[in-house]
C-alpha cells in the first residue's frame, strides 16, 4: 500500500510540473534562468535585501547550537587537508578556487556521502522548516565572490558565521547597497535574487554554514522551485563543457526544459543524487 501511495504521489508531482511549465503557478517566483549578471526588479517590501532573524522562530535554536556545527566542520577539515572543494562556476570568483564549498543537501537533493560526515549538523538543521539546501562555504584570504544575482527569490538564503577572521571593512557581505559583517554564531538572512557579493581581504579563510529555506508563500511549489533551479545550475555546467551552445538559444532553451524534467527525478525520488553531486563538483 505504501508503495502504491508513493507511486501515485510521484505521478501526481510529475503531472503537476507538466502543467506548471505551461501554466505558471501563483505567486510566480522569479528565476534567473542561469544568467548570473541579470537584473532583478522587485518590490523591496516583498524582497528586502536582508531579513530579520528574529522574525523566525527557529533561528535562535540554530544560533544556540552553532558551536556543535563549527566543531563538526573543524573535524572534517582536519580529515581533509583543511580545505573544501572549489565552487563549480569559476566565473563568480576573483581568483581560481578561492571560493570552496561542500554540499550536504542541494536544492532538495540529499548527498548521502557528505551528510554522513556531518550527522550533528544535519540533526540541528532538521529543525528548520522548509530547508532545501545546506552546505559549508570557505572564502580564502584575499578572495572575492563577484557581484551576481542568485537563481530565484523563492527562498531565503542564510549565512551562519563559523570562522570570521575580520569585520568590515576587511571582510563583509553586500546585498544591493547594504554591506554587513558576518559574526561567529550569528545569522545573516537575505534575498538571494538581489545582487550580492562577498569579500575577504584578511590573511585567513572565512567559513560559514550556508543554507536555504523556502519562503512560506512558495512552500506549495517547493519541488518545482528546486527542479527549476537545479536544471539551471546543471545547464551552467553543461555550457562550461560545451561553450558553443551558450549563445545558441535554439539549442540551449530546449535543453533547459529537458533538464528541468531530468532534475525533477532526484528532487522527488533521490535517484541520481550521486550523479548530480559528482557532475557539479
Amino acid at each position: 500500500m505504501a508503495g502504491l501511495i508513493s507511486l501515485s504521489s510521484a505521478i501526481a508531482e510529475t503531472f503537476g510540473i507538466l502543467i506548471n511549465t505551461v501554466v505558471p503557478p501563483h505567486p510566480r517566483p522569479w528565476y534567473a534562468f542561469g544568467k548570473y549578471m541579470g537584473d532583478f526588479h522587485c518590490n523591496p517590501e516583498i524582497d528586502p535585501y536582508f531579513f530579520n532573524p528574529k522574525d523566525f522562530a527557529w533561528t535562535k535554536y540554530i544560533e544556540d547550537n552553532w558551536m556543535t556545527i563549527r566543531d563538526e566542520l573543524y573535524g572534517y577539515l582536519e580529515r581533509h587537508n583543511n580545505s573544501l572543494q572549489p565552487y563549480f562556476n569559476p566565473d563568480l570568483v576573483s581568483a581560481p578556487a578561492c571560493w570552496r564549498v561542500i554540499g550536504l543537501k542541494f536544492w532538495g537533493v540529499d548527498f548521502a556521502v557528505t551528510k554522513k560526515e556531518f550527522p550533528k549538523t544535519m540533526e540541528i538543521a532538521s529543525a528548520v522548516p522548509g530547508l532545501i539546501s545546506i552546505s559549508f562555504s570557505q572564502l580564502q584570504p584575499k578572495g572575492v565572490i563577484n557581484p551576481h544575482n542568485g537563481d530565484t527569490n523563492a527562498h531565503i538564503r542564510c549565512h551562519l558565521g563559523i570562522k570570521i577572521p575580520a569585520q568590515l571593512p576587511e571582510a563583509g557581505f553586500m546585498v544591493g547597497t547594504e554591506t554587513r559583517s558576518w559574526e561567529e554564531g550569528k545569522l545573516l538572512m537575505f534575498c538571494d535574487a538581489q545582487r550580492h557579493s562577498a569579500f575577504n581581504k584578511s590573511d585567513e579563510s572565512r567559513f560559514i554554514c550556508l543554507f536555504d529555506v523556502i519562503r512560506p508563500e512558495y512552500q506549495h511549489q517547493q519541488h518545482l522551485v528546486c527542479a527549476t533551479v537545479l536544471s539551471a545550475l546543471l545547464m551552467q555546467k553543461i555550457m562550461q563543457i560545451l561553450p558553443f551552445i551558450r549563445h545558441r538559444h535554439y539549442i540551449r532553451r530546449p535543453m533547459y526544459y529537458l533538464m528541468k524534467f531530468v532534475a525533477y527525478i532526484p528532487v522527488l525520488t533521490g535517484f541520481g543524487s550521486s550523479f548530480v553531486y559528482s557532475f557539479l563538483n
